[in-house]
């Protein structure tokens, strides 16, 4: 079975591991990207370090190795243009830090088209014409999948969704622009919304969690709100690109059904009649939109990462 090595630079964690052509994954590991300032270099050396690691741990020799990092990508797939997250990666040459460091062959794709590339192939999308992939963590935001082909049109993506306005008089994103969904359902709307709750500072992971157990009445509003602003989200999003399925992905997913039975419900309110009338009126050519939690949950981008490896496209 050929192996190879996967990474996923995320705004808050970087993931790696082994991944074969069946999308299974070993020897799995976490580190903090911690490149919010000016040096990428220390991050870079601690990658570097535990990836060699991770490449010890096959015992035999890697086909390659596929990076899926946030971020806009240049034309060459080489370095991040535009990281709002992780400043200091700007500019970086990712691609040819791994070349020269494995001498392997190495592909980079931005992390939302890893995503929907892992569920496509691997995942929930397996069999489906034109998948969406709503990754939602420190950032949020979608990639498409149509016929086994990414689709990337603007720097590595399908677009910057997690720039779409929800509630213009809301609170800023990263960039600046109010009232985004990354602004109202990523990682510091959440802790927005709890520290408005619960009177005092708690982490979104907490958040999350309570509500997944769902002893934490607080904790389920709060994901129910997330679910829901999701949920107008996709309700924007597929008349656009008309996926037969949406997977929703990422880190946030944790929260269980309260998230998605919250977003199904608002899709449905704004726009289940509309699939529905398509469905019926193309027959098999449109479908009702299928809104599920992707099958990869954590590691997709892990796993995304290489696919490109495996399953050449242009």
């Amino acid at each position: 079975m050929a192996w190879a090595l996967g990474i996923d630079i995320g705004g808050t964690h970087t993931k790696m591991g082994l991944v074969n052509e069946t999308g299974e994954m070993r020897a799995f590991r976490r580190i903090a990207t911690e490149a919010r300032g000016d040096d990428p270099q220390p991050y870079l050396n601690n990658l570097i370090l535990h990836a060699r690691q991770v490449q010890d741990e096959a015992g035999e020799p890697l086909v390659g190795v596929g990076l899926s990092t946030h971020g806009h990508l240049d034309d060459a797939r080489r370095s991040p243009v535009l990281c709002g997250n992780t400043p200091a990666l700007t500019g970086v040459d990712l691609y040819g830090l791994l070349e020269t460091t494995f001498g392997l062959p190495v592909t980079v794709n931005n992390d939302l088209t890893a995503h929907a590339l892992a569920e496509y192939y691997y995942g929930s999308g397996r069999g489906v014409r034109r998948l969406m992939v709503l990754a939602i963590g420190t950032g949020l935001g979608v990639g498409v999948v149509i016929n086994g082909t990414p689709l990337r049109y603007i720097e590595g993506t399908p677009g910057d969704s997690g720039r779409i306005v929800l509630e213009p008089d809301g609170p800023p994103d990263v960039y600046g622009v109010p009232g985004t969904v990354e602004a109202l359902c990523g990682v510091r709307g959440i802790e927005r919304m709890a520290r408005d709750r619960y009177g005092r500072d708690v982490a979104a992971h907490e958040v999350i969690r309570a509500a997944r157990e769902g002893a934490d009445p607080i904790a389920a509003e709060i994901m129910r709100q997330v679910g829901a602003y999701l949920g107008h989200t996709l309700a924007l999003l597929s008349p656009v690109f008309l996926p037969n399925k949406i997977a929703v992905t990422g880190g946030t997913t944790e929260a269980g059904d309260v998230l998605l039975d919250a977003c199904r419900e608002r899709f449905d309110s704004l726009v289940g009649n509309y699939h529905r009338t398509l469905a019926r009126m193309a027959g098999a050519y449109y479908s009702e939109v299928d809104i599920v939690y992707g099958e990869m949950r954590g590691e997709t981008g892990v796993v995304g990462a290489v696919v490109e490896l495996f399953h050449p496209f242009t």
